[in-house]
């Protein structure tokens, strides 16, 4: 049995998870061995978006080999936003991180996120944009020219100095996490966006650092179709900031 329930532990890993039967089994079992291996307590807590397969009994089987291992199990599918936001609500480390499920940015890399923590971060997120000899991104041609142009756009619109704000691996302290997800209002895919225009308006210091990350098959995201989606999410972030949707913030943008 690895790991051990721990009051606070230092470092909280959350999974958001939809239909991942095939992929999650390894891929915990990477995550397991890493944080095993490391010095500090954690615990990795897996929210099961309302998955159809066998996601819930898949992580529910695996919490009996391991104490480290936590399920939120949501009733719906409620999107990736709103089951990242449920983690975070449910996490009890110091440091919260959330990745994605289908382990394109390897697990290992979250030394680069401590890294930036231990230089002042509160909010360290992985970049595939950065461009770094220590890094590689591996990834289709038209999916790397779409992001892009996307995240152009999102910095000319929402944050302004964010090489790529969409990247599943990101990295906040316990505060800042306890602060900036109780305003979350996007449940889409364009969360992401919103979270660091927060963190922003907070006045939180938010770093990006590159990353190794690859292309893996069976992705969830629908190029097109989502990148349209993610536009009008951040139109609406604006929207929701102008008329005071997120409450009582410092600062203008």
């Amino acid at each position: 049995m690895s790991g051990g329930p721990v009051k606070t532990p230092f470092l909280s890993f959350i999974i958001p998870a939809y239909n991942e039967e095939q992929r999650l089994p390894s891929y915990l079992e990477r995550v397991i061995g890493f944080f095993a291996g490391q010095s500090y307590s954690f615990e990795i807590v897996v929210v099961d978006d309302g998955s159809s397969d066998g996601t819930a009994a898949l992580v529910k089987a695996l919490m009996a080999q391991h104490s480290c291992l936590r399920l939120e199990a949501l009733d719906r599918n409620r999107g990736k936003g709103f089951a990242v936001k449920t983690g975070m609500s449910a996490a009890k480390g110091q440091l919260r991180v959330f990745a994605d499920a289908d382990g394109a940015t390897p697990v290992e890399e979250i030394r680069r996120l401590l890294d930036a923590r231990e230089q002042g971060a509160d909010i360290a997120i992985g970049s595939r944009a950065m461009r770094s000899d220590e890094c590689i991104v591996q990834g289709r041609v038209h999916r790397k020219i779409m992001g892009t142009v996307f995240n152009g756009l999102i910095r000319a619109l929402a944050v302004r100095g964010i090489h790529d704000s969409q990247c599943g691996f990101k990295l906040f302290t316990a505060s800042a996490a306890e602060d900036i997800f109780p305003r979350q209002r996007i449940t889409g895919f364009g969360f992401d966006v919103e979270l660091l225009f927060l963190a922003r308006r907070l006045g939180y210091v938010v770093v990006e650092v590159p990353v190794n990350w690859s292309d893996v098959e069976g992705t969830k995201v629908r190029l097109v179709r989502d990148s349209f989606r993610m536009l009008g999410e951040v139109l609406r972030i604006r929207f929701t900031n102008l008329t005071g949707g997120y409450g009582d913030i410092p600062g203008k943008t």
